[in-house]
């Protein structure tokens, strides 16, 4: 069936994918100040992209049912990756998560995700509130009035099991990676927390290593680092990354020597060791400016002509008496010439220098 427009038929004909922005979020989903929230329609809009079904033909063509787009019972999303993926900062990106979750457009959890390889906290997994949504997408209300909703049970919907896959669900307030760990509950021990908090430093300075550029982590790696953190503290040995990455030395032996040295030198956290660092700066610059004061200056001047015969010298005064020194010269060089032109001979307090 054609429309009478070339260029609409074919518009037609392509297969659009991707997200869809309702006209009325920039109506609806805005500031306080009434200007649309452009980041957050955005992040919204790409989430739903994610959550809407996607069909399942046979062989035939015909639809036999839908999926989801993604594994698990949540979608997982981090900031980074909304980052990476529309130019926004990161800053950006938390700060529209926030404002969906607090208008109720948005749930979020913080989740620690175990391997068998590795222990991965403050895994981010994002679930839009559908029944908010469908209220701005049919423009009955501003964002400002929606209310929370109950969220469905999404383990029940997908028949999953958070176990299975290795998930420590938290609550939905639970801190944003890089800012803290676990809800902790009530009914845990002092010394539970403890070993979570301690667990977490380690898992957080193994995210450090693959976040900054060291390259792929292996067992053997992975040994060593919790090894370091046990020996010294977490902190020392993220301050130790810390300090390769600033040089452009993201490999591990360079941050083993940093640490091996903060060991010999009994350095005992991050503030000890700035306080070793700073000694040494320290010392270098004194250390250079007394060999500077005791260097004595050269003093090298420029000889007459007639001494010279008429060959210039490279040599060059370098101290302060050059100017006295060369007039009290061409003084001394004029009176010998007039001396010596009117046939009186050279005075005797002249000769080589000598004084009366």
């Amino acid at each position: 069936m054609r429309s009478g427009c070339k260029v609409v038929d074919q518009v037609g004909e392509m297969k659009i994918e991707g997200n869809l922005v309702p006209h009325l979020w920039y109506k609806n989903i805005t500031f306080a100040s009434g200007k649309a929230h452009f980041v957050a329609i955005t992040l919204l809009a790409d989430i739903l992209y994610w959550y809407r079904p996607t069909l399942v033909r046979d062989e035939s063509g015909d639809v036999i049912g839908t999926r989801t787009k993604f594994k698990g019972d949540m979608l997982q999303k981090s900031y980074q990756a909304f980052s990476d993926t529309y130019g926004f900062t990161k800053r950006q990106v938390k700060e529209a998560v926030d404002f969906l979750v607090e208008n109720h457009l948005l749930i979020r959890e913080f989740r620690t995700i175990t391997t068998s390889s590795i222990v991965l906290s403050n895994v981010m997994y994002v679930q839009p509130v559908a029944g908010n949504v469908n209220k701005l997408m049919s423009g009955k209300c501003h964002v400002s009035e929606l209310v929370s909703i109950c969220p469905d049970d999404t383990l029940g919907r997908t028949g999953m099991d958070a176990s299975e896959e290795g998930m420590s669900r938290q609550e939905e307030g639970a801190h944003p990676a890089g800012e803290g760990t676990y809800t902790e509950r009530s009914s845990e021990s002092s010394s539970e927390r403890k070993n979570k908090q301690q667990q977490s430093a380690r898992d957080g300075a193994l995210n450090f290593f693959t976040e900054n550029g060291f390259g792929k982590m292996g067992s053997h790696i992975e040994e060593k680092i919790r090894g370091w953190c046990a020996k010294l503290s977490d902190s020392l040995v993220v301050e130790a990354m810390k300090k390769a990455v600033e040089q452009g030395k993201q490999y591990w032996s360079y941050v083993e020597a940093i640490l091996k040295n903060w060991e010999q030198e009994g350095v005992k956290n991050v503030k000890g060791a700035e306080e070793k660092e700073f000694m040494k700066m320290f010392q270098k610059v004194v250390k250079e400016k007394t060999v500077g004061q005791r260097r004595k200056p050269v003093r090298t001047e420029k000889l007459p002509e007639w001494f010279t015969d008429g060959e210039s010298t490279e040599e060059e005064v370098q101290d302060d008496d050059f100017e006295a020194e060369k007039a009290k010269l061409e003084a001394e060089l004029k009176a010998f010439t007039e001396g010596r032109d009117k046939g009186t001979g050279t005075p005797s307090h002249l000769l080589l220098g000598m004084d009366v």
